[in-house]
């Protein structure tokens, strides 16, 4: 059997569970708003809750799965004592660092979303012949099968559809300068334009890790009926449906969008000049950058106008992010899993034959 591991990182939960829909198995988890999100959203994957680290190592060792899927990186923390897989699906496609960590060599098997994931993974020797497979973007799935309606997220969300709709998504404070939330967000927020919707969707860790930023949000939030603050939702792929535009810094959910090929806005997040790696800010070849103050809603209203002034651009990251966009990225991690186990398999079969010799 296959068992999952997620932490109370409620985001990560769209990176893995339609992997399980798929392939079967079992969901631990030691976070309450993540097992409540499970049972609620999920009620077809089995879930279990478990509030210790020796309780999870105790249910894994009864379990005895083949393979541990994971989207971050808790092989250490979970420790097991038994011979299992240790797969790493990761949550998520930005350029930060911590996607290419050397902590992913003590993984057994690799999903990559794609070729740009590859070549990075490949220049500093993360990857071997056999640990890795390209599958593509399960969450990203249901957006290519065409599931979602742009007026009727809008709707859902409490906004008039009529009107133009912008998605502000930063990312978190982390100490690598990526939010632009203490440089920009007051700006974004109370310099709403007239005619314009504007739909707040910050990272989970904000409302846990970064109070300060969060209460700023949700006070201006609170001030303009066109501003819908989604402080803590764990999924943003169905949010950005019914967006036009996005604005973002640094993170994943830039590269998310581009499977909606519509414009961006990026933030330059750094509260002075200092030097971010191309690589990290790569994304940011396919929208205009705003990197002083007082610029943001002009640039928004701009690239609404000329939404195919970096369409090429756009298109061109988007099939580099994302092998195969076809909707069956799910399916293809499921194949690629079962048939990593059952190699696995048959080479411990063999290897206590040739002990047996």
């Amino acid at each position: 059997m296959f068992a999952y591991y997620v932490d109370n990182s409620i985001h990560q939960i769209p990176s893995f569970i339609y992997i399980a829909k798929v392939l079967g198995g079992t969901v631990l988890t030691d976070g309450p708003d993540a097992i409540k999100i499970l049972r609620q959203d999920f009620p077809d994957v089995a879930a279990e809750f478990y509030a210790t680290r020796a309780e999870l190592q105790q249910r894994l060792a009864e379990l005895q799965p083949e393979a541990i899927i994971q989207t971050d990186y808790s092989k250490a923390f979970l420790n097991v004592k038994f011979d299992t897989a240790h797969i790493q699906v990761f949550h998520g496609t930005s350029d930060k660092t911590y996607g290419y960590s050397s902590q992913v060599r003590e993984y057994d098997l690799l999903l990559l979303p794609g070729e740009r994931a590859y070549r990075t993974m490949a220049a500093v020797s993360l990857l071997k012949q056999d640990n890795y497979a390209i599958i593509g973007y399960p969450k990203a799935d249901r957006v290519f099968n065409g599931e979602f309606s742009r007026d009727g997220t809008v709707q859902k969300l409490g906004l008039d559809p009529a009107l133009p709709t912008v998605l502000y998504a930063p990312t978190w404070q982390d100490s690598k300068f990526n939010t632009s939330l203490p440089k920009f967000g007051a700006e974004v927020l109370s310099q709403l334009p007239a005619g314009y919707n504007l739909i707040v969707k910050l990272h989970p860790n904000t409302k846990r890790y970064d109070r300060k930023n969060y209460r700023m949000v949700e006070s201006l939030a609170k001030q303009n009926p066109r501003i819908k603050l989604l402080g803590y939702e764990y999924d943003v792929i169905p949010i950005m449906a019914g967006a036009d535009l996005l604005i973002a810094d640094i993170s994943s959910v830039a590269h998310e969008f581009l499977c909606f090929d519509r414009p961006f806005v990026f933030l330059d997040p750094r509260p002075f000049p200092f030097p971010f790696g191309k690589r990290k800010t790569w994304v940011w070849q396919c929208g205009p950058v705003v990197k002083e103050k007082g610029q943001v809603w002009s640039e928004v209203k701009a690239a609404l106008v000329h939404p195919e002034a970096y369409a090429e651009k756009r298109r061109s990251a988007r099939d580099e992010v994302f092998y195969q966009p076809d909707g069956r990225a799910a399916e293809r991690a499921a194949e690629a899993i079962r048939n990593f186990v059952e190699k696995r398999r048959k080479g411990r079969r063999k290897a206590v034959d040739n002990d047996r010799d």
